[in-house]
């Protein structure tokens, strides 16, 4: 339990900004678990807009995409051994905020009211927060200035979503 405590704290400090991805454990338990569990919060997030089968495709579909691009951004740029930390920390980073955004998603959903402002602002400034989150991790793996980190996560996030629509529909 100890070790799940200072794992959760890693990744809470890594969306603080406070920690790099090598910092995390070069595990491939570690990725394959946070790999495993961003799938899940990624799908029950998508179970919110869309039906099972389309979530689930869409989950899976997001994180080939997040392994596919990241380990050739990686690879591409000769820094393949930093592919396992890179992606546990995305993978891991974005499962703290993807909880996060539970809060803001289920209240546009389900309880649209005269507050629905507060939620679509919290829900900018958490995705904000995940893209700076994501620039940090990739500014820190690649060695580059956090504006190129900014860009690629602009990049990447691009390509993802457009993948994402093309393949998988909106609407239940």
């Amino acid at each position: 339990m100890h070790a799940l405590l200072t794992l959760s704290s890693a990744f809470f400090d890594l969306c603080r900004l406070r920690i790099t991805p090598q910092e995390l454990p070069d595990s491939k338990f570690l990725l394959k678990f946070t790999l495993v569990f961003y799938t899940l919060i990624s799908g029950a997030i998508s179970l919110i807009e869309r039906s099972l089968p389309y979530a689930l495709l869409s989950s899976l579909l997001d994180t080939a995409l997040l392994v596919l691009l990241i380990s050739s951004l990686l690879y591409f740029a000769r820094y393949s051994a930093r592919i396992t930390q890179t992606l546990t920390a995305l993978a891991g980073a974005n499962c703290v905020l993807g909880i996060l955004l539970f809060v803001p998603i289920f209240w546009l959903k389900f309880y649209q009211s005269d507050v629905g402002g507060l939620a679509i602002l919290l829900l900018l400034g958490l995705i904000l927060w995940n893209f700076v989150v994501s620039a940090h991790i990739l500014r820190h793996a690649l060695e580059v200035p956090f504006f190129i980190g900014v860009l690629l996560t602009g990049i990447i996030s691009v390509l993802t979503f457009s993948v994402l629509n093309q393949v998988v529909p909106f609407s239940n």
